[in-house]
């Protein structure tokens, strides 16, 4: 017996197939209806984020779109780049101003190189400040899961120096090619389930490694396997720039900022900021920038003026500012950027 046919014209089947879709009218008795079943669901409009945190690094502010969001699943941030570029020394800074704000904080101490003392030196409250020093990649997995719902901010230093507990057990001139990074897949799974109703940001610091054969592009790329990068929400580049000198001694370096990946504001902004080696960021240069940018500092060939003070060269502008024309100076940056 041969089938009947379908007597609808394609433009009925379209009305039929429409009429069957929920109308805003009804979205409200089918989300119940799903939040019945179990699942996990809500109107956009009721997802709302808390302030972000500025950092009070304005340059690491500047690429991060106003500082660390506070929002639901937690800011996953990667701070990445070579040797000795700042990247942990900048990690202590956002756990002191998470802590000046009352907030719980945790340094995941994967390379056993916690230092208090210069810690201590940036600021950091070191007795409101729990270390952990997981054994193998699979109990970090494990305790960061827990961690994720009690704590505000978590430090992970760094993500590519833990090892994978089958790694262990093997001698050192047996290939273990993609362990730690299957194994990094299954954390970030586990991560994402973990902070599904969690706020809590974490800062995870990694190393570059060098691609081998690359004849195009860059060479440099970052360990732990792919399923990392999915996991960062922004990736931060961290570049040392050129040194800072005072007769002949190297007293401090610039550090070169580039968000390469934002899904909490605009990506691809960079900052520079200058880092003196006594532990000090100086702030001035990134504002001289930020403002001459967005044109709160007005600029007229190789003068520069702003709130009543007009000098000739980058430098004696900078000098000539006080510290509350300097606030004021970032207070106008950030309120033009609605942040």
């Amino acid at each position: 017996m041969m089938a009947k046919k379908n007597s609808l014209s394609p433009e009925d089947m379209i009305l039929t197939v429409a009429e069957s879709v929920p109308t805003v009218s009804n979205l409200d008795s089918l989300m119940k209806e799903l939040a019945k079943k179990g699942y996990n669901v809500k109107m956009a409009s009721d997802i709302k984020d808390d302030p972000k945190v500025r950092t009070g690094l304005m340059a690491l502010d500047e690429v991060l779109g106003g500082g660390i969001a506070v929002c639901e699943g937690g800011h996953r941030i990667e701070f990445f780049g070579g040797e000795s570029s700042c990247k942990s020394t900048f990690a202590l800074f956002c756990i002191k101003r998470f802590q000046e704000l009352n907030k719980k904080c945790c340094y995941i101490d994967a390379e056993r190189s916690f230092d208090t003392d210069w810690a201590t030196h940036i600021g950091v409250d070191c007795d409101k400040l729990l270390v952990v020093t997981p054994e193998t990649l699979e109990q970090f997995g494990d305790i960061v899961t827990v961690l994720i719902n009690e704590m505000d901010l978590i430090v992970v230093d760094s993500i590519v120096t833990m090892i994978a507990e089958t790694e262990t057990e093997r001698d050192t001139n047996e290939a273990t090619m993609g362990t730690a990074a299957r194994v990094n897949a299954l954390i970030t799974r586990k991560i994402y389930h973990a902070s599904s109703k969690s706020k809590c940001a974490t800062i995870f610091i990694n190393q570059l490694r060098e691609k081998i054969g690359v004849l195009y592009g860059s060479p440099n790329t970052t360990g732990g396997g792919h399923a990392l990068k999915h996991l960062y929400n922004t990736r931060v580049e961290f570049r040392a720039g050129k040194p800072i000198m005072e007769k002949e001694e190297r007293i401090g370096i610039e550090i070169n900022l580039k968000n390469v990946k934002n899904k909490r504001g605009k990506p691809n902004n960079t900052a520079i900021v200058d880092f003196y080696l006594e532990g000090r960021i100086d702030n001035i240069k990134t504002m001289f920038y930020q403002g001459v940018k967005h044109a709160v500092i007005l600029k007229s060939g190789g003068w520069y003026e702003f709130d009543g003070v007009k000098m000739l060269g980058e430098e004696n502008f900078c000098k000539a500012l006080t510290p509350a024309q300097l606030q004021k100076l970032e207070d106008e940056i950030w309120k033009l950027k609605g942040k």
